[in-house]
């Protein structure tokens, strides 16, 4: 991962200059001092590993960043062209794409234990297996979210559907208070929801994600930015220095957790919870990860949650490192 970085790193430093790259020849030399990138982030997550990492201090562009509680308001943001580029998981960028063509997977990552996504139940529910929810009520977290994709999976795994159970989609601070209150019998969720429930609240978790969903992250972003020519080399840019922070947070895990504490002052205890089960990396756009997704999709539409078929061959446009030009 390293060499390859390296290779990236020299490769788009010569993109910068205008010197042999495919980008720069077609779209010309720009100079990045003059450009702003804006990042869509989740609870402050990325720019605290970003910030972390280091990555991002001699970048030649300016990054600004725009916080959001979950996945979906993020893309709505990329759709309105608010911000270039965002992090979201594989189900809200499936939800988006089946109502918009103005957004693109440009790089993936994936998470082996994909963000503490889980259904979590109070620590003194009696509730023990998914076949326990029958008859309860269920907020999946925001509609078209990975909380939403998991419950789905897990019902159907259960021999239930969405109609066994009462759906309450609610924003993450409502939701854990709605848990909290027992107004919801459980939670469909990701970190650092998950974490918060299980340090604060001593949740249980009733069912991760394993064999259910894939632990896949993307890098998305809007066709506008992808069409100019200064934000794309810069977007380029972005997506191998992403691949450095996360590779230096597999390495560095406690510092990791440490910045991500004082950057967003949330407790320690949900932090190193959190950097133990975020690490990653970025992983290949080719055809058989473009298999893997298109199988999400086909999936959730089968649920009925996307409004339309679709095609995810056609919503890639990569810009990560082994690929970058």
């Amino acid at each position: 991962m390293k060499r390859l970085l390296t290779a990236v790193l020299a490769t788009a430093a010569l993109a910068l200059a205008g010197c042999s790259s495919s980008a720069s020849e077609s779209d010309g030399p720009v100079d990045l001092s003059t450009v702003t990138i804006k990042v869509g982030d989740q609870a402050g997550i990325q720019q605290a590993l970003l910030e972390a990492s280091g990555v991002l201090q001699d970048a030649p562009y300016k990054v600004e960043w725009a916080q959001f509680p979950a996945a979906a308001p993020v893309l709505e943001a990329l759709r309105g062209r608010a911000v270039d580029i965002g992090v979201a998981g594989d189900a809200p960028t499936l939800t988006a794409l089946s109502s918009t063509d103005d957004i693109k997977i440009v790089a993936a990552t994936r998470v082996p234990q994909q963000y503490g996504l889980s259904i979590v139940v109070p620590k003194d529910s009696p509730i023990r297996s998914v076949a326990d929810l029958k008859g309860k009520t269920v907020s999946p977290t925001t509609q078209g979210s990975v909380g939403h994709y998991l419950l789905l999976q897990a019902l159907k795994e259960a021999g239930l559907t969405d109609k066994d159970v009462t759906v309450s989609f609610l924003q993450p601070v409502d939701a854990a208070a709605a848990m909290s209150s027992g107004a919801i019998d459980a939670w469909s969720t990701w970190d650092p929801y998950t974490a918060v429930a299980e340090q604060e609240q001593g949740a249980r978790v009733l069912r991760g994600p394993e064999g259910l969903a894939p632990g896949l992250t993307f890098l998305d972003a809007n066709a506008d930015a992808l069409s100019d020519a200064g934000r794309k080399q810069a977007l380029q840019d972005f997506v191998a220095r992403y691949g450095q922070a996360v590779q230096w947070a597999a390495d560095h895990p406690a510092e990791n957790a440490a910045i991500y504490t004082k950057l967003t002052q949330r407790p320690a205890a949900v932090a190193d919870l959190m950097s133990q089960r975020a690490n990653r990396s970025l992983v290949p756009l080719d055809r058989a990860l473009v298999g893997e997704i298109q199988t999400v999709a086909d999936n959730y539409e089968a649920y009925g949650v996307l409004r339309k078929k679709v095609e995810v061959s056609e919503a890639v446009q990569d810009l990560s490192p082994a690929t970058a030009q």
